[in-house]
């Protein structure tokens, strides 16, 4: 089975459990929330969980609550993520607060937050996990939704500030706001498949390693990707203003003219196509690009590194193969 089929195997195991979740009235709370759900979404987190998880053990259902968890969190943060940024667009598809208005989907973010607990709790119980278990996983899903929450603040905190961060400043955010996720769906799995200590420690810095390249290549996307295939505006990320690697490297290295020409379309959100377009070409030309993927495929190396210490096996083949999809993909 391919990588990409057995994406949509997970999701088609995740997506089931959620929509059992997300029933109930009004009707309308309902619909908003699983609204992004519905839309797309390659369900990375989860699957890092369920292929974490069979590293260290066979009986996947019993990991479904715990990487369903994972999807509602992440949903949860991009509903309220877009309202922030104002956002129409994502997965190619209005967001929730264009759809529906911004009070309810304030709300139906807040039910998916909630829906991660009931998710490990009520569903964990249900596949006789140990108590021990739930509470390691619900302190660890809190400890998270607290990181996302302080990385979020960060990067409004930089994107409404002028000057450019320094490299350090800007990984410690994307830890935050980014790589937690993928760092705890690969413990969460870890953990709920019975790992050790050594092995849980393992897969956190895997996890972590990936986090960072996904979200580099994430600012690539932002500034060059093509919005047919990524589900976003053109040059999304100039014109929110945000403080991306690449962006902040890019300003590094254009000559004193071409940083005039970047800052007069960073941060404005009626700029015209002709203007970004330009600024497409500039910071192509300064090897900015190449100079972050080439950041994310070393994360990368690492991440597979960390994987060599267990034996061949389905699950971890397909661990490797989605690393070398994070750092290559054009989506």
């Amino acid at each position: 089975m391919s990588l990409i089929e057995q994406l949509e195997a997970t999701a088609s195991k995740v997506d089931r459990y959620i929509l059992s979740l997300l029933k109930g009235k009004p009707r309308i709370l309902y619909e908003a929330s699983l609204h992004l759900i519905r839309t797309g979404g390659k369900r990375l987190r989860p699957f890092l969980v369920m292929k974490s998880y069979e590293i260290f053990n066979s009986d996947v259902k019993k990991a479904i609550p715990a990487a369903a968890a994972l999807e509602l969190l992440h949903n949860f943060t991009l509903v309220h993520d877009d309202i922030m940024d104002h956002d129409l667009i994502r997965h190619a598809a209005p967001t929730v607060h264009t759809k529906y208005g911004v009070p309810l989907a304030i709300v139906a973010g807040d039910l998916l937050f909630a829906k991660v607990f009931e998710s490990i709790v009520s569903g964990m119980q249900e596949r006789d996990m140990r108590e021990s278990t739930i509470i390691r996983v619900l302190d660890l899903m809190i400890r998270s939704s607290i990181k996302v929450c302080e990385g979020q603040v960060r990067d409004l905190k930089m994107s409404a500030e002028q000057r450019f961060y320094s490299v350090k400043t800007y990984f410690d955010m994307i830890r935050e706001k980014t790589a937690v996720l993928f760092e705890t769906a690969c413990i969460v799995g870890s953990i709920v498949g019975g790992a050790t200590k050594e092995d849980e420690k393992a897969m956190v810095n895997f996890g972590r390693d990936i986090g960072i390249a996904f979200q580099l290549i994430d600012d690539i996307l932002g500034v060059v990707g093509d919005p047919k295939i990524t589900g976003k505006p053109v040059g999304s990320d100039l014109r929110e203003g945000k403080k991306t690697y690449i962006l902040s490297l890019a300003h590094k290295l254009a000559t004193d003219d071409d940083k005039l020409k970047i800052r007069k379309v960073f941060g404005k959100r009626e700029v015209k196509q002709e203007e970004i377009d330009e600024a497409f070409i500039i910071i192509s030309k300064t090897g900015a690009v190449d100079k972050v993927r080439s950041k994310a495929e070393s994360y990368a190396d690492r991440a597979l590194s960390i994987l060599k210490r267990y034996p061949d096996s389905p699950s971890k083949k397909a661990l490797s193969e989605l690393t070398h999809f994070i750092v290559t993909r054009n989506l």
